[in-house]
């Protein structure tokens, strides 16, 4: 369902699935949909038995422009993000980036969700070494209470109720959240440094995938490369049949993984972000739940930082593949 409903607008570059967008040339950061109404918050109040009109301590978000009620009552603590706010943190990331373009802005469930989404550069992903990366940076916020503020990095433009879930649901390229508690000015303030360090990130992380697609790696070496790596910790002793299984399931992503062709230091970055990503906890992954926290925040996630630091450095992977090298001849 796109739940683009009769006080709700998408504006775009061009026509969504549901049909309804309002298609334009370009989306102004500083003057667009976003900006033409904001939320106020009214105090919910009732008439007690003397007539007399008493605070509850709970309110409710209308619109600025037409005083119509958006979402549902809120308790003292809920702290709302305005309009105005939200599409400044917008602001904030593309004023990091030139050819930054907004794709598509608007709201949707009667203006309880609003959303803006940024191509980062003057297309809407990049290709590296045959492997396509994200490319669209996506914000949402809820003044219906139905979810948190948040930003992510993904393929889908968000355009309707459906791509808004779908984003704010998706954990790989998670960028920042905050929930609607305590100080959002501070909230806020923490997620534009997160987008800036991101953007800073994605722009080094471009430049470092490149470099490995240049460095020629061979079966042999890789090998090498990913026993030196699996031994980092315990280089003395001994290379058990464990971890060579690991060494080999990692040579195969190597050679066969998807994007893989092994012949470069991309194909063993990306194999070891595979295995680590799908396949690394006990079962082989089967354990979803298991594999999911290992990958996004235990061992995983630390494997897949470590050998991106090796790789990026011609000392570390030297040693990682002189270390490697020795360990397999003496088996």
């Amino acid at each position: 369902m796109h739940n683009i409903e009769e006080r709700d607008r998408q504006i775009g570059i061009k026509q969504a699935w549901h049909g309804l967008t309002e298609v334009v040339d370009v989306i102004d950061v500083h003057d667009n949909y976003l900006r033409n109404w904001d939320v106020v918050r009214k105090p919910l109040t009732y008439i007690n038995s003397e007539e007399e009109e008493i605070e509850t301590g709970f309110g409710i978000l209308v619109g600025s422009d037409d005083d119509k009620i958006i979402g549902r009552p809120m308790n003292p603590t809920y702290r709302p993000v305005t309009n105005e706010a939200f599409i400044d943190l917008v602001a904030g990331a593309i004023s990091q980036l030139p050819k930054a373009t907004i794709e598509s802005i608007g709201s949707v469930c009667n203006r309880g969700k609003v959303f803006a989404t940024v191509s980062l550069k003057d297309h809407k992903e990049f290709t590296v070494g045959g492997r396509t990366f994200n490319d669209f940076l996506n914000f949402g916020n809820a003044h219906d209470q139905s979810s948190k503020l948040w930003i992510n990095n993904t393929n889908t433009c968000t355009v309707c109720d459906n791509t808004f879930t779908s984003n704010m649901l998706s954990t790989k390229g998670k960028v920042a959240s905050a929930v609607h508690r305590g100080d959002m000015e501070v909230k806020l303030a923490d997620m534009a440094h997160v987008v800036d360090v991101f953007l800073e990130s994605q722009e080094d992380f471009r430049r470092g995938f490149e470099s490995l697609v240049k460095q020629q790696l061979s079966e042999e070496r890789a090998q090498q490369l990913f026993v030196g790596f699996l031994t980092r910790n315990n280089p003395r002793e001994g290379l058990s049949t464990r971890t060579l299984n690991k060494a080999d399931n990692l040579t195969t992503l190597f050679k066969s993984g998807a994007g893989n062709r092994g012949e470069n230091m991309a194909d063993a970055f990306s194999a070891v972000t595979d295995y680590y990503t799908h396949s690394s906890t006990r079962g082989g992954g089967l354990n979803r739940l298991n594999q999911f926290v290992s990958s996004e925040f235990g061992i995983g996630r630390a494997a897949k930082q470590t050998f991106w630091d090796v790789v990026n450095s011609s000392e570390k992977t030297e040693q990682a593949i002189v270390r490697g090298e020795k360990l397999l001849t003496a088996v």
